[in-house]
């Protein structure tokens, strides 16, 4: 073949342009949906937080709870009041109804996953009683990955949470304990509120706080300081051993500041240069151990593609977590050596030369 002097000509440049739309446009149309990535694992951390969920809610039934369902149009049982003697701030009531989607167990799956923790790693985790279903969720990945978690609860919650003295965030895991769903509960819990220490609630509220830690027999963690109730938290969760991460769920002030200073929603793994204030996920974070920080939970079921307030509740297994468009690695390599050797030959040889070559014929 006549080899190349000349700079390559338009007509070889449209050609080639074509002929990779026309590979790259094969190719796109080969996409096919599979499995995502710890499959199994997400349908079965799923599973777990079904099972939990209808624990909590026979409970509920059982204390005499009724049930609100216009402010639960699910009918769960796990979306508390608006406003009890034990809440400590205002919620989104959206974000409540958001977390009872059992699909939000795959969330920490992922989280885990990507933070290569491995059955029998330790984690420290940190709840209130603000979004128990996503307590649940955690609990139900901690679970099926075989995690072992200390856990320390703020047994107070936040608006729509689990918020009735009768039906506190201890009772619903106490339950879930007896009856086999989870093997571990929580070994210390704090009355939360202003300080950690019960501050802004009445004098009946802290005795009822003080109450639902008795009858699930889990000890008090108490101080007269926010900074001592930091302390006393931090020294818990590292003296039980090797701790590889930190989850908090909720705005108990111990883990994430008097002033809310970490708002960052997700997997941190740095320390914001701009956060001086103490707190437990400050301290985890000085350690260089990552945390998961859940506080708003409408902005992770967006990330992972779930939906807002759903009606009725998605089935398992729906959704990104669970399913990817993947593209042919096959006709993507042979796509790719098909256009080095055109690309070579471009470059090589004088193809126009043989392209707008006049036939005999054509020659006056």
């Amino acid at each position: 073949m006549k080899k190349r002097i000349e700079k390559v000509g338009w007509h070889v440049l449209v050609i080639f342009a074509l002929l990779s739309i026309a590979l790259f446009v094969i190719e796109v149309s080969t996409q096919k949906s599979v499995k995502a990535r710890y499959y199994e694992e997400k349908i079965k951390a799923g599973q777990i937080f079904h099972e939990a969920m209808k624990t909590v809610k026979k409970e509920r039934e059982r204390v005499r709870l009724p049930i609100d369902n216009i402010n639960d149009p699910n009918e769960t049982g796990i979306i508390g009041q608006q406003f009890t003697v034990i809440t400590f701030q205002r919620s989104d009531l959206s974000a409540s109804l958001t977390s009872t989607n059992p699909n939000f167990s795959a969330i920490f799956v992922e989280y885990f996953k990507k933070l290569k923790l491995k059955s029998g790693d330790m984690v420290a985790v940190g709840v209130d009683g603000t979004f128990p279903a996503v307590n649940l969720a955690l609990y139900s990945a901690l679970r099926e990955l075989e995690i072992k978690p200390v856990i320390i609860t703020t047994i107070s919650s936040a608006m729509w949470g689990a918020n009735n003295p009768e039906l506190t965030w201890l009772d619903m895991e106490h339950v879930n304990y007896q009856q086999g769903i989870f093997a571990f509960k929580s070994m210390s819990a704090a009355f939360g509120g202003e300080d950690d220490m019960g501050r802004g609630f009445s004098p009946e509220a802290r005795i009822l706080l003080k109450n639902a830690a008795a009858r699930n027999d889990v000890p008090l963690l108490l101080a007269d300081s926010l900074s001592m109730n930091i302390k006393k938290r931090s020294d818990f969760y590292f003296g039980q051993g090797k701790i590889k991460a930190f989850i908090n769920i909720g705005k108990s002030v111990a883990n994430i500041g008097v002033n809310h200073v970490t708002p960052i929603t997700g997997l941190i793994k740095e320390r914001p240069k701009n956060i001086n204030e103490n707190s437990i996920i400050g301290q985890m974070l000085d350690r260089k151990i990552p945390v998961i920080n859940i506080i708003d939970v409408n902005k992770i079921a967006t990330r992972y593609g779930l939906p807002i307030a759903p009606t009725p509740i998605p089935s398992l297994g729906k959704g990104k977590l669970f399913n990817e468009k993947r593209f042919s690695q096959t006709f993507a390599l042979i796509f790719t050596l098909i256009i080095i050797f055109v690309l070579f030959l471009v470059i090589k040889y004088d193809l126009e030369y043989y392209l707008l070559k006049k036939k005999p014929q054509e020659i006056k």
